[in-house]
């Protein structure tokens, strides 16, 4: 380890140090902790809109939460959303047409029962529906197969290669301690290999407003994975090679904010029953990491902080840096539609939009990214 020593490049300072990773003790990764952005002073990116999708009677959306769960991309970018309340699967082409829809509430093999996740793996569609049940069925809605797995709280699974990352949670007989476990899984998730383990400090009854753990995991295409090694205190993200060894660890320097008095409100006015049994506690600073997504050059985004999602106000800009593969903080922005209920494919980003108070309609935003600069 080299003590003393260090190297600025473009306002970057470079440390080779150990550090304690949620999974073992390690050495000699390299860490980045950037002091300011490389295009501080420059334009880096312009994000423009693309189209709406019109989805108001997609039952789904009437939480922006449900989003991630219920929506995901075959590989010609056609966007596949679960409606949970119909049982059904809507289908919209790249540039935003419905293009077909297929499955209604029922038992049989082309039927769905209490569906709450899809997954769409190459050609086929894998719904996760109740507690146990995996049906799988073609981009067409025609039956496959199907099976019983149990698969304790489910918080994100994506497909890569030929396996699923399964990312889930684990907590004891009291309710009270909470690990985060990411497995490798075949098709049946008959039991993987567990590549990562996370003990979550302040456990299942700590604070928690909104807490979106599974936002806090970005998977890449190849496998590799990035998780905050602190999310609660720094600004600091490590990355993790397919086996689950960590590699390097980025960041950039972080003030930790308090929540804003109208998210404080939200807050109380949400779970006052909880606040007063004392089973739930307003936390005074949100995580560090909301939301993690990479773009079709391999930049990692990260939205941080407080969101408005938090406080509700229209007029709240989310706080949204740009990292390269390195670990090089690129660039930063505030932005009022990209945010921790975001999703990322294929070179645009999709956000359901509020719901018109005037018509109740509801869209999904679409935006393209467009780079002024490699």
């Amino acid at each position: 380890m080299l003590k003393g020593a260090n190297l600025t490049v473009s306002g970057i300072v470079l440390i080779s140090m150990a550090f304690v990773s949620c999974r073992s003790d390690v050495d000699n990764v390299t860490r980045i902790m950037n002091s300011s952005p490389k295009y501080a002073e420059k334009s880096y990116i312009n994000i423009e809109k693309a189209h709406n999708i019109d989805v108001t009677q997609i039952g789904m959306l009437s939480k922006e939460s449900n989003f991630d769960r219920l929506v995901d991309f075959d590989l010609q970018n056609n966007m596949y959303i679960l409606d949970p309340y119909e049982s059904k699967i809507w289908v919209f082409n790249e540039d935003g047409k419905l293009t077909r829809t297929f499955g209604k509430q029922g038992q049989g093999p082309e039927e769905f029962l209490r569906p709450n996740g899809i997954v769409v793996k190459n050609s086929n569609i894998y719904v996760f529906q109740g507690f146990h049940e995996t049906k799988i069925v073609d981009l067409e809605g025609h039956y496959i197969s199907s099976y019983l797995v149990q698969i304790e709280n489910r918080l994100k699974v994506k497909a890569i290669g030929a396996n699923f990352y399964l990312f889930r949670g684990k907590t004891d007989r009291t309710f009270t301690k909470l690990e985060l476990i990411l497995t490798v899984e075949d098709g049946r998730f008959s039991g993987g290999k567990e590549i990562f383990r996370y003990i979550y400090p302040p456990g299942l009854s700590g604070p928690n407003y909104d807490f979106r753990w599974h936002n806090w995991l970005l998977i890449s295409g190849n496998g590799e994975f990035y998780f905050p090694e602190d999310n609660l205190r720094k600004y600091s993200i490590i990355k993790y090679d397919k086996e689950g060894r960590p590699i390097l660890v980025f960041g950039r320097r972080y003030n930790i904010m308090e929540y804003s008095k109208e998210a404080e409100n939200r807050f109380i006015s949400l779970y006052e029953r909880e606040i007063r049994k004392g089973d739930l506690e307003f936390p005074k600073s949100p995580p560090v990491v909301v939301n993690m997504f990479q773009d079709e050059k391999n930049n990692i985004w990260v939205i941080s902080g407080e969101t408005y999602e938090d406080n509700m106000d229209p007029n709240y800009e989310n706080s949204v840096d740009i990292f390269s593969m390195k670990g090089e903080w690129m660039w930063s922005f505030k932005s009022k539609f990209i945010s921790r209920y975001c999703l990322y494919n294929n070179g645009k980003i999709y956000k359901v939009l509020p719901v018109d108070l005037d018509t109740y309609s509801q869209c999904i935003g679409v935006y393209k990214i467009n780079y002024y600069r490699d």
